[in-house]
């Protein structure tokens, strides 16, 4: 079994590259980023400017759900810049081999109606795009408030066709709700999504191996 973890940088008012606290001998660390001059003595610095991207957050998103666009590794941890690894993520990654994907709760909200409400409050989402949303989910039997919402700033993906289908999936409606650039909530549409067929997933416990940070600073934010 090959593993990877990836992270990414990208725009001017850029997260810090976080260094591993512990690293493991058989992971690769991947970062990729639009910053030319970035450098570390653990990441393997990847530079893309992702051109079909029209901002800064929708060049997260496309590498976020091309987990294995830049490695050829089995399983694949994707973590935001605001994450550091503070652990060995040996056991994380045998957690992951039984499943699909591990995914962590969201520690503040339970469904995606609530989480809706929030981007349109806080993130400016447009109420065209949340009934686009909404649409959707109605269309395909979801029920927005069912007690299941996923927080997108950690991902394992295990290789294969169905995971493949899946990241792009989430691509492709984030282009259809959002047009110009992506629909704004990738845990939004993944959370949706992922109810839409069979996948084995579980969740995992932030802490045991990672440490989070308010973006863009050093100060702590351990949910």
């Amino acid at each position: 079994m090959k593993y990877a973890v990836i992270t990414y940088i990208f725009g001017k008012n850029k997260e810090l590259l976080r260094e591993p606290l512990v690293v493991d001998k058989d992971v690769e660390y991947i970062c990729v980023t639009d910053q030319k001059d970035l450098k570390s003595k653990i990441w393997k610095i990847v530079y893309d400017d992702i051109p079909e991207a029209n901002c800064t957050r929708d060049k997260m998103v496309y590498v976020k759900y091309r987990p294995f666009k830049y490695t050829n590794a089995d399983n694949v941890c994707m973590i935001d810049g605001s994450i550091e690894i503070k652990s060995s993520l040996e056991k994380l990654f045998k957690q992951l081999e039984n499943h699909d994907i591990l995914y962590k709760k969201h520690p503040d909200r339970n469904n995606l109606n609530d989480e809706l409400s929030v981007w349109n409050k806080w993130r400016k989402m447009p109420i065209k795009d949340i009934s686009k949303f909404k649409y959707i989910a109605k269309k395909n039997n979801i029920d927005i408030n069912k007690k299941f919402l996923i927080e997108s700033c950690i991902l394992l993906f295990n290789k294969n066709d169905k995971i493949k289908n899946l990241c792009e999936d989430v691509i492709s409606y984030m282009k259809f709700i959002g047009g110009k650039t992506l629909f704004l909530s990738n845990q939004c549409m993944l959370t949706m999504l992922i109810q839409l067929d069979y996948y084995k997933i579980d969740n995992f416990n932030q802490n045991e191996y990672f440490n989070r940070y308010a973006h863009n600073t050093n100060r702590r934010n351990n949910t």
